[in-house]
């Protein structure tokens, strides 16, 4: 096994970047190479010496990464989510100790996402322990082409087993979903939000505006609560929001439009709603954009903020990892302001269960949710 020296910045952090590596002896990209820190060992990891992240660790101990290392991973990860019922994410990559490697089970289907070299090279070893271990009707390799551009790996999707309808029925807390398992975003659903959902459901009431609504997660968790108007720019996904809505007989309305100029337009009418859900899609990738970023958070959340009642209820996320929860908060704090309003933080949200958050990674803490409630005096 090749050496490579390293000098962390993060010594808790599952990734080593390209510049915290001091000397590498050679080897193959996406080799399993032992990691040495102060000439002690701090781990054996995944090498790719093209890629910004360097190594992504797999054990601190030097455990041999085979077939036995993985299943007993796979199978740590179903104990972990044994109350989650048949649908959730089932391998959240460095969180369950598989770098690079998403499953998400949509009950008898499986939703496989590899994003790093090293793991690519157990990509039919990953395939084979699913099926033993799951025994899924079929699985589905759903490619993120910006994370695996990344690791110089190309990008297609396939099915890899079985046979993958054109909508997969699954159950979240008593609601049943359509899922495009193949043509939606990500791996069809976010599963991310789970927690947040059922929040909404407790807190929701009166005239509900989902905006960025999807295929209508939130929108039906809080539908028998009120009126729900569903916003988003996609008619696909509000095709399926419509479908889900009927699914469940519960009365929603759907409209395609551009989120930030529908809001726009509202508060020019000066319409009024009760409760308002903002989960827009990441609006930033880079550390770069941040800024720009934050100035897309704020100019939807005061148009939102805006379009509150008194006493209305304000839930509004982010995805962007380079937000963090204190850019975030600031950044509400700003926009309550400018609105010349109170707002009391009635909730803060975060992952759902099956998307644990590991200390030392930050990156696994993605996911912001605040809910706010509008006090105009």
């Amino acid at each position: 096994m090749k050496k490579v020296i390293v000098r962390r910045r993060h010594p808790n952090h599952p990734w080593v970047f390209s510049n915290e590596v001091v000397r590498a002896e050679e080897a193959s990209a996406g080799a399993i190479v032992r990691v040495e820190e102060h000439r002690k060992l701090v781990g054996t990891a995944f090498y790719n010496p093209h890629s910004l992240i360097a190594l992504r660790f797999i054990s601190e101990t030097g455990a041999e990464f085979n077939e036995d290392f993985i299943r007993q991973k796979i199978r740590n990860a179903l104990v972990l989510r044994k109350a989650m019922g048949e649908s959730y994410r089932l391998v959240y990559s460095e969180c369950d100790g598989l770098p690079g490697l998403i499953v998400d089970k949509y009950g008898d289907f499986l939703v496989v996402q590899i994003n790093c070299l090293g793991m690519e090279k157990y990509r039919e070893t990953v395939f084979k322990i699913l099926a033993e271990e799951i025994s899924p009707r079929g699985i589905h390799e759903k490619a993120d082409g910006t994370l695996r551009g990344l690791e110089g790996l190309a990008s297609e999707d396939h099915t890899v087993f079985g046979a993958i309808p054109d909508r997969v029925e699954i159950d979240q807390d008593g609601i049943r979903f359509l899922v495009d398992i193949k043509g939606g975003q990500k791996t069809g659903f976010f599963f991310d939000q789970r927690a947040n959902r059922q929040r909404v459901r407790e807190l929701a009431r009166g005239e509900i505006l989902d905006a960025f609504c999807y295929t209508g997660g939130f929108s039906l968790y809080c539908a028998q609560n009120g009126d729900v108007l569903g916003l988003d720019s996609s008619p696909a996904a509000l095709d399926l929001a419509r479908q889900n809505a009927e699914l469940n007989a519960r009365h929603c309305r759907f409209e395609n439009a551009d989120v930030p100029e529908a809001l726009r337009g509202y508060v020019n009418e000066k319409r009024l709603f009760d409760t308002i859900i903002l989960d827009p899609p990441s609006f930033t990738k880079s550390r770069k954009k941040k800024f720009d970023a934050l100035r897309g958070y704020k100019e939807i959340n005061l148009r939102a903020m805006r379009l509150l009642r008194d006493g209305g209820l304000l839930v509004t996320a982010s995805c962007s990892f380079h937000i963090n929860r204190y850019d975030f908060l600031t950044m509400l704090r700003d926009a309550a302001a400018d609105v010349k309003c109170r707002f009391f933080v009635a909730h803060e949200g975060r992952p759902a269960p099956d998307h644990p958050v590991l200390l030392g990674f930050p990156e696994s803490d993605y996911l912001k949710a605040f809910f706010l409630v509008k006090r105009e005096s």
